[in-house]
């Protein structure tokens, strides 16, 4: 399965992955609406990105209660359906990286959705932080991904 491969300490923060992403989804440059986030640990000088690693078990698909999120059994990636999708939350509070998130005027979750298998973050990223690569989401090493992304953004900043 084609996922992005994420290369943390290449960031610097420009940013262009955010702007890039909620322009080509809402037609306007606004990290509020962007799909991935870059979160800046002040701490450490670092930059965390949170984007949805597509889980190889998704807790955001598994706590939906109407169903709205779902793993495409062509492409294998968990999106929303807008249409199913009540804002109740559930999701948000089960993403172990902190990537979905409500719009407030919709009151409906969005996520990344891989821009239908092109990515526009990783297409824009100057210094390859994001590129898209064959992993196996169940693979031991993207799992180390997702505690490592989980326990960092939890630390420094849902936890602190």
């Amino acid at each position: 399965m084609k996922l992005i491969e994420i290369a943390p300490t290449n960031c610097t923060g420009c940013r262009l992955c955010e702007f890039v992403c909620s322009l080509a989804h809402e037609g306007e440059s606004s990290t509020s609406k962007s799909r991935i986030k870059i979160l800046r640990d002040e701490e450490f000088g670092n930059n965390l990105i949170s984007i949805c690693l597509q889980c190889a078990d998704p807790r955001c698909a598994d706590t939906c209660t109407c169903g709205a999120l779902n793993r495409d059994r062509n492409t294998g990636i968990v999106s929303v359906d807008e249409s199913l999708c009540i804002g109740c939350g559930e999701c948000i509070k089960a993403c172990p990286v902190t990537a979905i998130a409500l719009y407030e005027d919709k009151s409906i979750v969005f996520k990344c959705d891989f821009c239908g298998g092109n990515p526009e973050c990783v297409q824009i990223c100057p210094r390859e932080v994001l590129v898209m690569r064959e992993i196996d989401p169940a693979s031991s090493t993207r799992k180390l991904l997702l505690e490592e992304t989980s326990r960092l953004i939890g630390e420094r900043y849902f936890r602190t």
